[in-house]
């Protein structure tokens, strides 16, 4: 078997139906978002990234905090999101992008200041689509207060075109927030407390009109309750419990591909009835080499991959494992070339929303 035999017709893709309409992370899809790193700098420190990000981070992030990232890096993964953007083109999903931003410039609240942003890389952090509402999240990290101002334009134009639209209240992110010291023990070990909600649209996966979600260092549970009664009695929002002290974003932990298949992360999955019909199979160890540049996650980012449809995978072209796995379990792969973009903190998951899929607002989890 070879890569290049695995990747063959494109699939048929439907006339469009509502203009933002997503429920599940694998029914077909029609529409996307793709972010853009250009004009992305280090994210300026605070004491509640060492919750997640790598200790050999720290320092960069403390001292290059709002300048530029490595403009070779940024240009070697700048082509994968092309690239993947074409290649979603060729199976017939039409592809949206936002406007190149500037993220290097400082700003301030009465509270506090940052010395920039950090990118529009990764639009799957910040938005989530539920049925056809677009959802903006309230981030914890103060760098990225003002990071869904790059996605503004295309919000605004689904909202003209008829989707809903909910914004999260904007968070004052001081320091009533951040547990340090001896505050962590009423967090739970978290970095976070809860003064106000906040949460990481990424800690969030969708199933239908069940959504799960993890608690973690970027999203605690007055963010989850709010969630929850934002959302109304159509969708169901649970908790659930993962092994992971560093967690940020649930999508390298469990991963749905299609209707009673789930895709763990062997290291951080912890049994859950919720799942009890689904068959589920453990993610391989990811190949990423470790002198490979990766400043915020580990290389578990391999799991992190998009569903096109119930049989079709975007994966990383050199995660082989992972590629026999899939396509013994029955998937078509993608491969695409995407470890320039690890290095930023994310993968196809990541670095995508999903505007539009066709379908899937049925109940897919147990219950009883």
């Amino acid at each position: 078997m070879t890569l290049s035999s695995l990747a063959h017709a494109p699939r048929e893709v439907p006339a469009p139906s509502k203009v933002v309409s997503s429920y599940t992370e694998w029914d077909p899809l029609e529409e996307v978002v793709v972010g853009r790193l250009a004009g992305g700098v280090f994210p300026t420190w605070q004491e509640s990234m060492r919750g997640t990000m790598p200790p050999a981070s720290w320092r960069i992030f403390q001292e290059q905090g709002g300048r530029p990232f490595p403009q070779d890096l940024v240009d070697a993964a700048e082509e994968e999101l092309d690239g993947l953007a074409r290649t979603l083109e060729a199976e017939g999903v039409k592809v949206v992008r936002p406007e190149p931003a500037d993220h290097a410039r400082e700003f301030a609240t009465p509270h506090w200041k940052s010395a920039g942003g950090l990118y529009s890389a990764m639009p799957r952090d910040h938005l989530m689509v539920v049925g056809d509402t677009i959802v903006e999240a309230p981030m914890s990290w103060r760098c990225r207060y003002f990071e869904g101002e790059a996605f503004r334009p295309l919000i605004k134009s689904y909202f003209r075109q008829g989707a809903r639209w909910l914004q999260a209240p904007r968070p004052q992110l001081t320091d009533e927030l951040f547990a340090t010291g001896h505050d962590e023990g009423d967090t739970g070990g978290w970095m976070v407390t809860e003064f106000e909600p906040v949460f990481d649209a990424a800690d969030f996966m969708r199933f239908g009109r069940d959504i799960v979600v993890q608690q973690s260092h970027v999203t605690n549970d007055f963010g989850i309750q709010w969630l929850r009664r934002a959302l109304g009695d159509g969708f169901r929002v649970h908790t659930i419990e993962v092994n992971d002290p560093h967690a940020m974003h649930i999508d390298a932990t469990i991963l749905p591909l299609a209707p009673g298949k789930l895709l763990v992360n062997p290291e951080r999955y912890v049994p859950n009835d919720l799942f009890r019909d689904w068959e589920i199979r453990k993610a391989p160890p990811p190949t990423l080499p470790e002198s490979w540049p990766m400043y915020f996650c580990s290389p578990w980012v391999s799991m992190n991959m998009l569903s096109l449809d119930e049989r079709t995978v975007v994966v990383e072209r050199q995660e082989e494992p992972m590629i026999e796995l899939l396509t013994d379990w029955g998937f078509r792969c993608i491969p695409v070339d995407f470890r320039h973009v690890y290095t930023f903190g994310g993968s196809f998951h990541c670095v995508t929303v999903d505007v539009r899929r066709r379908g899937g607002d049925g109940r897919y989890l147990n219950l009883d």
